[in-house]
């Protein structure tokens, strides 16, 4: 997917400096060699890159340093010195130090784009496309928006669709955080008082990301169930794992949905679920 197909979101932050993706491309000539690992230094890169400057980046696959890449290593280190196993030796000790650093890196771009970008639950173009056309034109209600990387996309590809992105900003009092503003319009107030408010305005109520430690999305679901039950309820993020409360998973009647381009690039296992 090239540049010109990314869904933009908004200018981006424009950042000059990412220490992060300062030091993953500080091994990108050292692998320019071995195009296993040159991609996939190339690919969160370019991830960092596009959301760096406004555009929803595109879907990745697991990020790690795999056995194929460790055995590209190993045999360029033997075409390029077949009869110097001294110097190949040398090589390999060098590359497989850099290599490792590389894979801690990859595994850790979600740790980056939280750090620089707020961006919690990975939003990518082909996910929001895929999102976009499941939702069609149905007036959406997004709880917990956060910077409302979601909305925005949805927002971009269909600008007369109703989307009314929300959420209460209590993630500004956690520590390391960047306190930047939302991407696109997000209106400050509780879960409760959204569903009070726009409720009944609404056919899809989307929730993604919530947090495990409040019960919120539980007190939630009850209402939702309570008092707008013929919406539709999605919800985005790990199933007993980094987000939502206990209670939540162990009440919510959970259906799988949009797993064609929304699937895991790291250890959390976040999918797209409709619950009732």
């Amino acid at each position: 997917m090239n540049q010109t197909e990314l869904i933009r979101f908004g200018t981006g932050r424009q950042l000059t400096e990412i220490d992060y993706l300062s030091e993953l491309l500080s091994y990108q000539t050292m692998f320019q060699p071995i195009q296993s690992v040159g991609q996939l230094i190339a690919q969160v890169s370019q991830t960092i890159n596009a959301i760096n400057q406004g555009f929803l980046p595109t879907e990745l696959p697991m990020l790690e340093v795999s056995d194929n890449m460790i055995m590209d290593v190993q045999r360029y280190v033997v075409d390029k010195f077949p009869n110097q196993p001294a110097k190949g030796n040398a090589l390999w000790g060098k590359l497989s130090e850099s290599l490792e650093a590389v894979d801690f890196l990859v595994r850790h771009l979600r740790d980056a784009l939280i750090e620089y970008f707020s961006m919690y639950g990975y939003v990518s173009t082909p996910f929001v496309q895929d999102l976009s056309r499941y939702l069609g034109n149905q007036p959406i209600l997004e709880l917990m928006a956060g910077h409302g990387y979601l909305s925005a996309g949805l927002r971009a590809l269909n600008p007369e669709q109703v989307i009314i992105a929300t959420d209460n900003q209590l993630w500004r009092e956690q520590p390391d955080i960047t306190l930047d503003q939302p991407v696109t319009i997000v209106e400050n107030m509780t879960g409760l008082a959204a569903l009070e408010k726009y409720g009944q305005e609404v056919a899809v109520i989307m929730m993604s990301w919530a947090p495990d430690t409040s019960t919120a999305d539980w007190d939630l679901l009850q209402v939702i169930r309570e008092n707008y039950p013929t919406k539709k309820l999605l919800v985005i993020g790990e199933y007993q794992g980094a987000t939502n409360s206990k209670v939540f998973w162990q009440q919510a009647k959970l259906k799988p949905v949009l797993a064609t381009h929304y699937h895991t690039f790291d250890l959390i296992n976040e999918q797209v679920y409709e619950v009732e």
